[in-house]
């Protein structure tokens, strides 16, 4: 069954103890209600339009009973619960959460890349090395090519622990491998996608200024 929500109003300052949205509630395809939570640690609460919409979130009902039981750990803990629909709404919320939050990190990456040099942990924190004029402007010739080999040898190169690459994707990769760079320490090149992954083999910090 396909239970979807749409049109999501959510506000990270009432956000308490609990997501707190609003949202329109779709299950096969059509719309039949909405649902809510206030922010304040209480259930997610979901209503129907009409006696056709009070049905099929019967249904739902039912059909998100059959689904396996959601587990997650806290603290050392593993805890798991039966599974509902309002359970399953939660789920959806915080994967709309997900994703937008990953597509606000993709903006900033692709933003400041253009400044200079990004190192940090793909989808999660980064710092940027600044530079005195765009970072194209360095590509265009070989004096501007030394500029950021030195900046990369001497001083980007070794932070790159625990996790952190370079996620510019607009360096070109025969000068990450003169630096001395392996493949697993800057971001694939994707053609076509948005998304910066890492090479398989939080909010940003202050960075530098080159």
């Amino acid at each position: 069954m396909k239970v979807e929500i749409k049109n999501i109003e959510y506000s990270e300052l009432l956000s308490e103890e609990t997501n707190a949205f609003a949202a329109t509630l779709y299950i096969e395809g059509k719309k039949v209600g909405i649902t809510s939570n206030a922010g304040h640690g209480g259930p997610t609460g979901y209503r129907a339009d009409d006696e056709k919409g009070k049905k099929l979130i019967e249904q739902a009902e039912a059909w998100c009973k059959t689904l396996p039981p959601d587990k997650f750990s806290s603290e050392g803990i593993n805890y798991s619960f039966e599974m509902n629909l309002e359970s399953h709404i939660d789920k959806l919320l915080d994967m709309w959460l997900h994703e937008r939050d990953l597509k606000r990190f993709q903006t900033r990456i692709k933003r400041e890349m253009e400044r200079g040099v990004v190192v940090g942990i793909p989808n999660e924190s980064y710092s940027l090395w600044r530079f005195k004029m765009p970072l194209a402007n360095y590509l265009k010739n070989a004096s501007g090519l030394q500029v950021i080999k030195r900046a990369l040898v001497n001083e980007i190169v070794p932070t790159l622990r625990e996790g952190r690459i370079i996620l510019n994707t607009n360096i070109p990769q025969k000068l990450l491998e003169e630096c001395g760079l392996k493949k697993n320490q800057y971001a694939e090149r994707v053609s076509g996608k948005d998304t910066i992954q890492q090479n398989k083999s939080k909010p940003p910090r202050k960075g530098r200024t080159l």
